[in-house]
């Protein structure tokens, strides 16, 4: 039982200084953020955000000129799900100067991620996609909704659950718990969870 105890207080205090950590992701001027985390975005252009998995949605919208006349335009929503860790990000998008290329970049958008020292940052991909009419859309539910298949970039996560089987002790189970912990865990907290075994 004690085992079990110190275990609960070591993960969540490793968990709770996890969730204190801030990332920074500038993205440009172009960028209509929509959704930030589940809800609607409150800022544009540089956000604060927590240290672990995010998702944002947004829009590209810019002009370019054809025939003497500057045309306007929007894209689809697109959703982005990546994994910050202690770091800043960047988000680049490729300068669209006609509708061929509004048209290849709704259909295959071009997003680069990158972390402080430049390198390309993993991430998934998605649209939040409605058929007619498009005013009044509610993002956040869209989102939520989204976040419940498996489509790409979605945060659908099926549970985890540890149960003991028929022999188990608590610490068996407690032990199984800190092993799925540990592995899931950054170099950083793995390095915590072996100093507070070793008080």
């Amino acid at each position: 039982m004690k085992l079990l105890k110190f275990i609960t207080l070591a993960l969540i205090s490793s968990l709770s200084q996890q969730a204190f950590a801030d990332i920074q992701l500038t993205v440009p001027s172009q960028v209509s953020l929509k959704v930030v985390n589940g809800e609607i975005a409150k800022q544009q252009n540089s956000l604060i955000l927590k240290d672990g998995k995010n998702q944002i949605a947004f829009q590209y919208e810019g002009n370019y000129r054809a025939g003497g006349e500057v045309n306007y335009f929007t894209t689809d929503i697109i959703l982005i799900t990546f994994e910050g860790n202690n770091q800043d990000y960047t988000m680049s998008l490729p300068r669209l100067r006609s509708e061929k290329q509004i048209n290849q970049f709704n259909e295959q958008p071009e997003i680069t991620l990158t972390d402080t020292s430049g390198k390309a940052v993993s991430f998934e991909q998605g649209k939040l996609m409605k058929n007619g009419i498009q005013f009044n859309r509610d993002l956040v539910a869209e989102a939520a909704a989204y976040n419940q298949t498996d489509k790409p970039a979605s945060l659908h996560q099926p549970a985890t659950i540890i149960v003991p089987a028929n022999g188990q002790t608590e610490g068996d189970v407690a032990g199984q718990m800190l092993d799925y912990w540990y592995k899931k865990a950054d170099e950083k907290t793995r390095a915590q969870f072996k100093a507070r075994i070793n008080q």
